[in-house]
């Protein structure tokens, strides 16, 4: 049997990674390996290691910071394993995780990506920002849900491949934000068919703030169009939803001022689908009521990140790497 080895980028994240680590004792199979690579931390983890070492196999590598793509690579050549699990410093694992990713390697699975959710015990928040990402009524359920998938391309919050494979697509690229799904699609490019195995799934604790929240979604929408410009094909009429919502929204509220109040009932019935739908999933009004401004912040954020791509790149004709400059304010301790 192939042995797993677990690589987890962190950058100024001690407490994630104690809190990481803390779950992976609890792993009801325990034959795997955690590779953690410090990424130029000025706080680093190593404390927190050595409380591990005598319940895990675990390999810390210290490095200069070179991002989190630049981390995942140096994690894979290290590794030990003969299959690589990726995944970010603020999940939480439940205790089937691995065993249920070893079964599905004895199925043959070469290449696969999760699902994230909420803790129960995660802050409604948390909650409430893990709604607007994964549901069917703001992202479309690409995240999620098997039946939202147009094409899946598994993220670097809970994404497995072996290693072998890894190495032939060459790793991750420079690419900014993005690089996960860009990392994907060269290894679909291949002819390897993406996984999506829905009982394998992390708890992902979201951005705890609106304000981080809406830097998060913002960028997104600006890697969706590098990612367009690098994956032509990858195109899909759903990315093109939040920026849509903007300009209508936009238009709604101008013609509302101009017309009538009453041409703002869609966002109403929009904000009661919202808090419904996430109150009963959630059974909390509190957090139906907070995904009702974290499913806005998500489609606003994306959709102005989308434009701003779209002004950079096709409009002014500028490179991928001028998009970046407007995430200076999206520094990498809030990844």
């Amino acid at each position: 049997m192939e042995l797993i080895s677990l690589i987890i980028p962190v950058y100024n994240r001690p407490e994630e990674i104690e809190e990481l680590l803390a779950t992976l004792v609890l792993q009801t199979r325990r034959d795997f390996e955690v590779v953690i690579v410090e990424d130029g931390s000025t706080v680093d983890s190593g404390e927190v290691v050595e409380r591990y070492r005598d319940r895990l196999d675990i390999n810390y590598h210290v490095q200069a910071n070179g991002g989190p793509a630049a981390a995942r690579n140096t994690g894979a050549r290290i590794a030990r394993g003969d299959f690589l699990v990726i995944m970010d410093s603020d999940c939480l694992v439940p205790p089937e995780y691995f065993e249920t990713v070893y079964r599905h390697l004895g199925e043959g699975v070469r290449f696969f990506g999760g699902p994230d959710s909420a803790a129960p015990d995660f802050s409604p928040m948390q909650k409430a920002v893990s709604y607007s990402m994964t549901s069917l009524f703001t992202t479309g359920g690409i995240r999620g849900s098997r039946k939202g998938l147009e094409s899946f391309s598994p993220r670097s919050f809970n994404l497995g491949i072996e290693k072998e494979l890894f190495f032939s697509v060459g790793g991750f690229t420079d690419m900014r934000i993005g690089e996960d799904i860009d990392f994907s699609k060269k290894v679909i490019g291949t002819g390897v068919k993406a996984v999506f195995l829905p009982d394998a799934v992390v708890c992902h604790k979201r951005r705890t703030s609106m304000r981080l929240f809406f830097k998060q979604v913002f960028i997104f929408g600006v890697a969706r169009i590098n990612l367009n410009i690098r994956h032509p094909r990858s195109r899909k009429a759903v990315y093109y939803l939040p920026m849509l919502f903007t300009l209508g929204s936009v238009a709604l509220v101008i013609c509302a001022a101009v017309w009538s109040w009453w041409l703002m009932l869609p966002f109403v019935f929009l904000m009661l689908l919202w808090f419904t739908d996430s109150a009963a999933r959630n059974r909390s009004l509190r957090i139906g009521w907070l995904s009702i401004w974290t499913s806005f912040i998500q489609l606003y954020g994306y959709g102005t990140g989308f434009l701003y791509g779209i002004w950079m790149r096709y409009l002014r004709g500028m490179s991928e790497p001028e998009t970046w400059k407007v995430t200076r304010f999206f520094s990498q301790k809030t990844r």
